[in-house]
């Protein structure tokens, strides 16, 4: 689809240098074009959030369960201290897992960052405040507990803080904060 537009969209470029008689027809081609980008997203998107939606139930301690686990895999590494950050933010919202739950939580998770975002975009209205602030905390407790925080971490935190609802731009000042808090201990 994104090559059909970019051909529409030459298309659109090649007729107004040819015939600038034609350009109505060349921005009806754009606009169309446009549209259609943004019709398929809103698509690709509902489809995504189905999928999580179908996985997790509606449930936000199932979803919670399932970004935390995501964050954990997201740098290719599974650390003892990640699995260890994840039972006890679970556990803070009365989601009790043992090593074995944990682990057959970590087999049977099956969905991408972009699915749980997807979700979280669409129904972030029927999550509390609490709950959008205590995911921010418990995936950024993931993110840091190995000791690393990569690019691709620093990525998803934004990615999820503007799902949830919060500004895009004021996105990376209120991790600022949360990471300040987590530094100074007031979150574990």
């Amino acid at each position: 689809m994104a090559h059909s537009i970019f051909m529409a969209l030459q298309a659109a470029a090649q007729v107004i240098e040819t015939a600038p008689v034609n350009a109505p027809l060349a921005l009806l081609i754009l606009l169309v074009a446009a549209l259609a980008w943004f019709g398929l997203r809103a698509f690709v998107r509902g489809l995504r959030a189905g999928k999580t939606h179908a996985a997790v139930r509606g449930n936000f301690h199932e979803f919670a369960r399932e970004a935390l686990i995501n964050a954990a895999k997201l740098d290719g590494r599974v650390d003892t201290r990640e699995r260890d950050a994840i039972v006890t933010a679970l556990a803070e919202i009365g989601l009790a897992l043992d090593a074995t739950a944990l682990e057959s939580a970590f087999v049977q998770a099956g969905l991408g960052k972009e699915e749980l975002i997807a979700y979280l975009r669409a129904r972030s209205g029927t999550f509390s405040r609490e709950q959008k602030v205590w995911l921010l905390k418990a995936l950024l407790a993931v993110f840091v507990a190995d000791g690393r925080f990569d690019e691709s971490e620093h990525a998803a935190l934004v990615d999820y803080t503007a799902a949830i609802g919060f500004d895009r731009q004021k996105a990376p000042e209120m991790l600022r904060d949360l990471s300040r808090q987590f530094l100074r201990g007031n979150i574990t």
